[in-house]
């Protein structure tokens, strides 16, 4: 019950109002909630009250991306990031706000970071194949959607990009057939 979980933080403030795991704490149920003004205070406030963690800037700039406060939660995640530099998950948290930005240089190096270790996220490769399709490398875009199609092979939107990277390489051909077979897996879905 997450209103009698803030309403008992709430009354613990009342009290210690510099209880920073508190705030932290109340500002991440006001996140699951859709609170993000308040979640944003609540969890601004706990990194004022202590020395900040990697989890408090990570759950900032969660806040901040869902806020769409994409350069906000790119500065956030890099703090998270100078604290954690091992946490994978920053790495990728960062491609995504960098996508946002439409900073897709940016963007495919955190991925590509991300996936050295992740090497099984198909949906990371499929992010990275859209930053180097955005870019205009569409050799390594084909190669990462392809990886990610290894990942997921009945997934009709990654192959829809694979035939749009062989048709921007100019292999009609290859690109015909592979838009076929992610019509054919799409009108199977229920």
């Amino acid at each position: 019950d997450y209103q009698g979980a803030i309403n008992t933080y709430n009354n613990i403030l009342l009290f210690d109002d510099e209880n920073y795991d508190v705030m932290f704490k109340v500002g991440t149920i006001y996140n699951e909630l859709g609170l993000y003004d308040k979640a944003e205070k609540f969890v601004d406030e706990a990194i004022s009250c202590t020395i900040p963690n990697m989890k408090m800037y990570y759950q900032l700039a969660l806040i901040y991306g869902n806020q769409g406060k994409y350069m906000s939660a790119t500065i956030a995640f890099l703090e998270a990031l100078k604290l954690s530099p091992e946490y994978m998950k920053i790495k990728y948290q960062l491609g995504v706000a960098s996508m946002e930005l439409q900073i897709f240089n940016t963007a495919a190096k955190y991925f590509e970071e991300y996936i050295l270790q992740n090497q099984k996220d198909e949906i990371a490769f499929f992010l990275l194949g859209k930053c180097y399709y955005k870019i205009g490398d569409y050799p390594a875009a084909l190669l990462a959607f392809k990886q990610a199609n290894l990942l997921s092979p009945n997934d009709h939107q990654i192959m829809y990009y694979i035939g749009k990277s062989y048709s921007s390489l100019g292999v009609e051909s290859d690109a015909a057939l592979i838009f076929r077979k992610a019509l054919k897996i799409n009108s199977e879905d229920p």
